[in-house]
């Protein structure tokens, strides 16, 4: 396989930095230390240059806490100077390297990938009923906080071999106390867990040869015609985990019938012939509209637009007629709240926009 080197000089390149702080301070313009970059770029990005090329920088102290929904989860939060804009600096640099390296049908941290790119991709699979009879899914136990270091680094190794870049990356790496974790909340912890299953992938499709294969991040599916071929290869890939990655699958690893019961992945419920939402996703929809809907007075328009118009994205994905009619088009007094917070924020044009306000589909 052949290796990049020369990468530390691009990516410390005085307008890759530049570009590193456009793109990390979508939107986040609002935060305080966006502004302040803002008010001097040239200063801070010298900066920033210099302590990359003198080897000062080093990953600042996260700031650590807990969110709930959709689990429990710990996420790690760096400063937006200079870590962000450091981690999009090298990622500009080295996607494209890596990303040539990932099978089609990887769908996280991928550009032209993404959530609804690999649920369409399943559809597609499933118009192969003869084949696609069964479905393993398969969830790694605490995925990011047992990705080992060590493995992690000597799969970067395999494609970039310049040390200054090998440099930086051990240090995002092995920011985390310990041999094992890559923080959630960390700009490259998803783009490098993707590499971390890299090789994974390959073998399932390579070796396992399973055609109709999809993973986005830690979650993946393998759709097979038998039941007992898709047993076989479940042993197989536990294998290969512990011995080549150290990792576990969690007890939600199952395989079950498709006609009958749908398979439960990126958000939808999906079957041979349609597909609703996610279970979870619905009741969750319901219960913000009922609190939009008692609340609005408390809420600011751009929250009530952004979420129903969020929702509105997922649903427009699937078959979701009934839901979509009863809870928003007939829904009057929920309209009405929508148009006014639109009229608000002198929001027009938008089409979803004008087929709420008009109360089409």
């Amino acid at each position: 396989m052949k290796r990049a080197g020369d990468l530390f000089t691009k990516i410390v390149d005085y307008d890759n930095l530049c570009l590193a702080h456009l793109n990390a301070r979508k939107g986040k313009r609002h935060y305080v230390a966006v502004k302040e970059v803002d008010g001097d770029i040239g200063f801070y990005i010298r900066e920033l240059q210099s302590m990359l090329l003198s080897k000062r920088f080093t990953t600042s102290k996260y700031k650590i806490f807990k969110i709930y929904k959709p689990k429990e989860r710990t996420i790690y939060k760096l400063p937006y100077f200079p870590d962000r804009i450091v981690h999009h600096a090298a990622m500009q640099i080295l996607q494209p390297i890596w990303d040539n390296t990932f099978i089609y049908d990887s769908y996280a941290a991928t550009p032209g990938k993404g959530i609804h790119a690999g649920y369409y991709r399943l559809r597609d699979f499933l118009r192969d009923k003869e084949n696609t009879k069964y479905c393993l899914k398969m969830d790694i136990q605490k995925f990011y906080p047992s990705i080992n270091h060590t493995i992690l680094l000597n799969e970067v190794r395999r494609k970039i071999k310049c040390k200054d870049t090998l440099w930086l990356l051990e240090n995002v790496i092995r920011s985390v106390d310990g041999n094992k974790g890559v923080p959630i909340g960390n700009y490259l912890s998803q783009y490098l867990s993707n590499l971390y299953l890299n090789r994974f992938d390959h073998w399932i499709k390579e070796k396992l040869k399973c055609k109709y294969y999809i993973r986005y991040c830690d979650d993946s599916v393998i759709l097979h015609k038998d039941k007992a071929f898709l047993k076989d290869r479940l042993d197989d890939i536990d294998e290969y985990l512990w011995f080549n990655l150290k990792l576990t699958l969690n007890r939600k690893t199952q395989i079950f019938p498709v006609e009958s019961r749908g398979i439960d992945f990126l958000g939808y419920r999906t079957y041979p012939k349609y597909s609703l939402l996610r279970k979870s996703s619905a009741r969750n929809f319901k219960q913000k509209i009922k609190h939009i809907e008692n609340d609005w007075k408390k809420l600011r328009p751009t929250h009530v637009l952004s979420s129903i118009m969020s929702y509105m994205g997922w649903l427009m994905h699937c078959n979701s007629h009934n839901l979509l009619k009863r809870h928003i088009l007939d829904n009057q007094p929920v309209l009405k709240i929508f148009s006014r917070a639109a009229h608000r924020i002198g929001l027009k044009r938008n089409p979803m926009i004008k087929m709420l306000n008009s109360g089409r589909t």
